[in-house]
């Protein structure tokens, strides 16, 4: 029998949502933006997304080409292209959970990637994956490195590609794989986000419709003394980081942890 996530509302307290992520390392939170932000990240994302073309443009390796999907469109940089973004970053039920699981690791966290991801018709599952693997050179067991959240901007459904999850596959030995009755399916619909842990085995799932795309919206935090996988630093102008609120700032990488990312020995903060 295949596990369900669980579902809360977006009012949920600190405590039970955390709680849920210790015990299934995912959970489904409904409702987490408003009408409003919801079609206001839409607007002023369609005309970044309108853009681009699927697939990866500038792969970092080979192997990265069917793993980010030959027939999805993604963009980054969504704190320089999106207002209503650096809200969502500061959302209650992220900034919450990404204290109570990164900070006893770090002094602080970081942002570290935002994604458009507009999975199109025809597209196959993704690589079922743990995203710290990221930085698989460290040493197992390692600590909890990051807190993610897919936000779905349109309904998400199992036949356009709503995301798998493998629910308690963070308590896991690396080396275990899933079998097909403990993969489940995040169906949600639009304004809805899936909160998860970075050792949470999932991935995108396949688009078997034949004209409908599905739109998510992917942010997440890891600790502050690794390496983010976004290059913010480029991807946002610094002429729109000096406008964001001061919090925003920080998790964009100009706030040191203690002696690394320093600027001229000191307090990165001076050049915003």
């Amino acid at each position: 029998m295949t596990l369900e996530l669980e579902r809360v509302e977006a009012t949920v307290e600190s405590t039970k949502l955390c709680s849920l992520l210790e015990r299934d390392g995912a959970v489904i939170v409904e409702g987490i933006l408003s009408e409003t932000q919801l079609q206001k990240l839409n607007t002023e994302l369609d005309q970044h997304i309108a853009a681009l073309t699927p697939g990866l443009r500038h792969p970092t390796h080979e192997r990265m080409i069917d793993f980010y999907g030959q027939k999805t469109i993604r963009c980054d940089g969504l704190p320089g292209k999106s207002d209503t973004f650096l809200e969502v970053m500061l959302l209650r039920p992220l900034i919450e959970t990404a204290d109570h699981f990164l900070r006893p690791n770090c002094s602080d966290y970081l942002f570290n990637t935002g994604q458009l991801i507009q999975i199109g018709p025809g597209e196959s599952n993704q690589a079922l994956h743990r995203d710290e693997d990221a930085w698989r050179e460290l040493p197992d067991p390692k600590p909890l490195l990051q807190i993610e959240a897919m936000f779905a901007l349109t309904d998400f459904t199992r036949g356009n590609g709503a995301t798998r999850v493998v629910p308690g596959s963070h308590k896991w030995p690396p080396d275990r794989q899933p079998r097909p009755n403990e993969i489940t399916c995040a169906e949600m619909p639009a304004g809805s986000a899936l909160i998860y842990l970075g050792s949470a085995i999932h991935g995108g799932g396949a688009n078997t419709t034949t004209k409908e795309s599905r739109r998510g919206m992917f942010l997440g935090f890891v600790v502050g003394w690794l390496r983010t996988e976004e290059n913010t630093f480029l991807t946002v102008p610094l002429e729109k980081a000096r406008t964001m609120p001061t919090r925003v700032q920080e998790l964009l990488g100009y706030k040191a942890h203690g002696s690394i990312g320093v600027v001229d020995v000191g307090d990165p903060m001076v050049l915003l």
